[in-house]
């Protein structure tokens, strides 16, 4: 009887064109059963009739909650919703039924690109205001609606960059590559990645092949020596190269780098006698202390602590540096002669004069990554006359 009644008043609209009727129905209806949802689907009809896209929204995204599949619901609400200007709504109600429904299947096809470009640009300014998990939702649309497209792989990325994932933007970057063949920032980055989070045989193959095509470029020819030394990293003990990967590193791992890296620190013969009580069962002990008693890193001359599990910062990873190379055998011109000053201030200074760091990108107070203490110390040994 009920679904009768809903037949003859949608009938009755299409046909005869009687909106009051059809009102009258299933208003009756629906204070019958508001849960009767072909009750709710003409309803819905009336409205968008009426061109109160906003109410069929609203009425109908329970209803394609609970029937995804409901081939009249999902037409009247992507028909509203593209009116209402909501175009991945319109879409998403569209693919819904689009294996079911020839029209919705069209609509489908007319609406993609624009749903993408929407979809992709919300993500976007998702990412620029630090909004991560609402970019999390507009990705998880794009590898759903269309995993391969470019727009796809370049909000993965975006979302890895923001969330400092540098695993997951290396996958996204091996996606776009092939795509843009003649992006070299792109080749260069993935290199990058495959050196410090990926394969560094694959990464030091990528810089190799660059730096053949493009002979005599110097930023080519410095890139090729970092990952170079990076490879050798790669083949040292797992834990070293573990740390030279970490996003931050504390003071216990800083000197891990230092001793493993500096053929001065490893093999060097420590002048002083320093005990440190924080470290008897660090698993870095033997390292921290040859660092320790060559005098370049502190132990607290109160409590004798060093304590490893402190933030390493920059300042104190290139004072350590710069005290190493004034050490050296043979007068390091950039050093600035014996009236050296290791304040902050003068550490900056000096470590621009000698490229340890690039000038004004000191910032001695940032915990220092793995990979800027790599470069660091390789900067240091080439200036020992190393690689």
């Amino acid at each position: 009887m009920r679904q009768e009644r809903i037949q003859t008043a949608h009938r009755h609209l299409l046909t005869l064109g009687d909106r009051a009727g059809a009102l009258e129905a299933v208003t009756e209806l629906l204070e019958e059963d508001p849960s009767f949802l072909p009750a709710q689907v003409l309803a819905a009809q009336i409205e968008l009739g009426d061109r109160e896209y906003p109410k069929v929204i609203a009425r109908l995204l329970p209803v394609g909650d609970e029937l995804p599949q409901y081939v009249a619901s999902q037409l009247t609400l992507g028909r509203a919703a593209e009116l209402a200007g909501d175009i991945p709504l319109a879409y998403s109600a569209f693919r819904e039924i689009a294996a079911r429904n020839q029209r919705a299947f069209q609509r489908l096809g007319e609406l993609h690109p624009r749903a993408i470009e929407v979809v992709s640009n919300r993500l976007q300014e998702a990412v620029r205001v630090g909004q991560l998990d609402e970019a999390d939702t507009f990705l998880s649309l794009l590898r759903k609606w269309s995993p391969s497209e470019i727009a796809t792989l370049e909000g993965a990325r975006a979302v890895a960059v923001a969330r400092g994932d540098r695993k997951a933007e290396l996958g996204a970057i091996k996606e776009l590559a092939p795509r843009r063949p003649g992006d070299r920032a792109l080749v260069e980055r993935r290199a990058e990645l495959e050196m410090t989070v990926g394969d560094p045989g694959a990464g030091l193959q990528i810089i190799q092949t660059l730096a053949s095509e493009n002979p005599g470029d110097p930023a080519l020819e410095e890139k090729l020596a970092a990952a170079k030394f990076l490879w050798r990293i790669s083949m040292m003990p797992k834990n070293v190269h573990e740390v030279a990967g970490r996003t931050e590193l504390n003071r216990a791992d800083l000197a891990l780098l230092f001793f493993w890296l500096l053929p001065n620190v490893r093999y060097g013969r420590p002048s002083m006698g320093k005990i440190a009580t924080d470290i008897l069962d660090h698993p870095y002990q033997e390292e921290i202390v040859r660092v320790v008693n060559l005098g370049l890193m502190d132990v607290d001359s109160t409590l004798h602590h060093f304590s490893p599990r402190g933030p390493a910062r920059r300042g104190s990873a290139l004072r350590s540096l710069i005290l190493l190379l004034s050490r050296s055998g043979d007068p390091i011109p950039c050093l600035g002669g014996s009236g050296r000053s290791y304040a902050t201030n003068a550490i900056c200074d000096t470590a621009a004069a000698c490229q340890i760091v690039m000038p004004d990108d000191c910032r001695p107070s940032a915990v220092v990554s793995g990979s800027e203490a790599v470069e660091m110390i390789r900067r240091t040994l080439k200036l020992q006359g190393g690689s």
